[in-house]
């Protein structure tokens, strides 16, 4: 949990310094762990909105493009 909130406080170097000390298999799991939870959570989010898995996967894109365009413009 403590590198979902280093996320959301937009500190990846902080979040991927909570990984360094794991070994590959323990991070990779953490990684999967966290991708399941986003995927569920999404999905939630898209059928409270009368959507579906559908809806998830293009709020997820949205996010990511909006993502990315803000790290590029810094």
């Amino acid at each position: 949990m403590a590198i979902v909130a280093a996320a959301l406080a937009d500190d990846g170097e902080g979040a991927a310094a909570l990984l360094e000390p794991l070994e590959m298999r323990d991070a990779c799991r953490v990684a999967v762990r966290l991708a399941a939870m986003a995927a569920h959570a999404l999905v939630a989010v898209a059928e409270e909105g009368g959507g579906g898995r559908e809806e998830a996967l293009a709020h997820w894109q949205e996010c990511i493009i909006a993502h990315e365009s803000r790290r590029t413009e810094e």
